[in-house]
């Protein structure tokens, strides 16, 4: 699109993902916090191994104090366990919000340029159905794959209580792994972060394009569904109230 209309411009305004940003300085923070704890306690592993003399020192002063190193070991990883799962919960939040997001954008899109909805509140292939039916293919949009996978994978984060879903078996990052994994998560929605945009601008410039392009058969249907039960004085009446806008 060339020069963007101020309704349009709107709506891909309210489309940003607002969420990423705060949620990614948490999840850094996070990480930092993870990292020290395994980095602490693979200190004290690695005196232990290298150093038993020195390690057994320090266990002893710390002995006399009410501590000891094996139970500060076991924290350190009691601890980052804690802080992976806290990782885990907020990478979920985004993915599931990710889609949202865009089912949210899709149906403000839909009831935008077609004044109605499948139903109030369409789910993802009853708007995809909605679009075909409007001559309006999705799978060829730039990002779809992408918004589809992150659908399945919202799906299976909110509806699975497998290790490993079935559905997602075509998905790179979860082939040999569970999706209940930090990493994998992680590295799937790095992968498809930017899709929901290209494939949300991609639909706005298909939809619009279809919805302005009045070619030959779409001005016969339009005429035929408007005419359908109209006798020849009504039929007459139309087209004078159509030219006279543009008079």
């Amino acid at each position: 699109m060339n020069e963007i209309p101020r309704n349009i411009q709107e709506i891909l305004n309210q489309s940003i993902n607002k969420l990423d940003r705060p949620l990614n300085e948490v999840i850094s923070e996070l990480k930092k916090e993870r990292d020290k704890e395994y980095s602490d306690f693979e200190y004290w592993f690695g005196l232990e191994t290298s150093n038993p003399e020195r390690y057994n020192e320090i266990d002893e002063i710390a002995n006399q104090t009410g501590h000891s190193l094996q139970i500060q070991m076991r924290e350190h990883i009691e601890s980052a366990l804690y802080v992976e799962d806290e990782l885990l919960a907020l990478l979920e939040m985004k993915i599931i919000y990710a889609f949202k997001h865009l089912e949210i954008n899709i149906k403000k899109l839909i009831f935008h340029f077609f004044n109605e909805l499948p139903n109030p509140k369409p789910k993802w292939h009853e708007m995809i159905d909605f679009l075909k039916k409007k001559n309006i293919s999705v799978k060829e949009l730039n990002g779809y794959t992408e918004a589809n996978q992150l659908r399945l994978v919202n799906n299976s984060l909110k509806h699975s209580h497998q290790s490993v879903d079935k559905s997602l078996i075509e998905i790179e990052e979860f082939k040999n792994g569970s999706i209940q994994n930090f990493e994998s998560l992680e590295s799937f929605y790095e992968r498809v972060v930017d899709s929901p945009s290209q494939f949300f601008c991609d639909l706005i410039e298909k939809v619009e394009k279809e919805v302005n392009d009045f070619n030959e058969l779409k001005i016969k249907k339009i005429a035929e569904k408007a005419t359908n039960r109209m006798n020849k004085e009504t039929a007459e009446k139309l087209i004078n109230e159509i030219k006279q806008k543009y008079k």
